[in-house]
């Protein structure tokens, strides 16, 4: 359900193939109030879909490189990248 209610697809590249390989990518990960994949946790729907609402889709692929700083966030500037990253030297 949380693959379908983000899009079904990377929010970067537009893959799609196979639901394993998404990953959902928290914009600010000081507002993270827990992993939605998380085992052994029983939270509503409603309560979920408020926690993916401060995430985007990847696949595995695009998050990796999210994450070390070969790509940007889709949609945002270097610096706001940098800065939802923790890398920022601002």
């Amino acid at each position: 359900m949380a693959i379908e209610y983000k899009g079904g697809k990377c929010q970067s590249c537009g893959y799609y193939r196979y639901q394993g390989a998404l990953e959902l990518h928290h914009l600010n990960k000081d507002e993270k109030e827990f992993g939605i994949g998380d085992k052994g946790y029983t939270r509503s729907w409603q309560k979920v879909k408020l926690e993916l609402d401060k995430c985007i889709l990847l696949c595995a692929n695009c998050h990796r490189e999210i994450s070390a700083g070969v790509q940007q966030l889709p949609g945002k500037s270097p610096v706001e990248n940098e800065v939802n990253s923790g890398k920022s030297s601002i």
